[in-house]
């Protein structure tokens, strides 16, 4: 089972838009322009892909869902994917400060600019752990005492 990140331009698709469409358990389908070195084998079901906004071109950066690839069309280059949890929360919260900066950019290498990179082991288990502990961060019952 493979990862993979889909980067979202904030110009063309709005993060206030993906808020209001996107949410876990309806099934979507989007198209992929360019991918950057995952030529070699293209996804498959049960892979996790992870829906990232990139920081150029907007104010609202980061890491904002993930989902589970339902089907792939290779010659139509179209996604099909079911959004899972706790997307809901991390679209209202998206990750984003230095370590997922910095892990976006790792992820993504020299070419910034696409729409679906392969994650490689490694990079996959420290994406779940920061989505974990910044979610867990964000709703620990100190944070919510903090908000009243």
């Amino acid at each position: 089972m493979s990862m993979w990140l889909y980067q979202m331009n904030q110009k063309m698709w709005h993060p206030r838009r993906y808020r209001l469409e996107i949410w876990e358990g309806e099934h979507w389908s989007w198209s992929v322009g360019h991918k950057v070195g995952a030529t070699k084998e293209p996804p498959q079901q049960g892979d996790t892909v992870v829906f990232f906004y990139a920081q150029a071109g907007g104010h609202d950066p980061g890491f904002y869902g993930w989902a589970v690839i339902t089907e792939w069309l290779s010659g139509e280059e179209q996604m099909y994917f079911r959004p899972v949890a706790p997307s809901d929360h991390l679209k209202m919260h998206p990750w984003w400060d230095a370590e997922a900066d910095k892990l976006a950019d790792k992820i993504r290498g020299s070419v910034k600019q696409g729409n679906l990179w392969r994650i490689d082991e490694e990079q996959a288990n420290r994406l779940r752990q920061g989505i974990t502990g910044w979610l867990s961060r964000r709703f620990s019952s100190s944070a919510l005492d903090r908000g009243r």
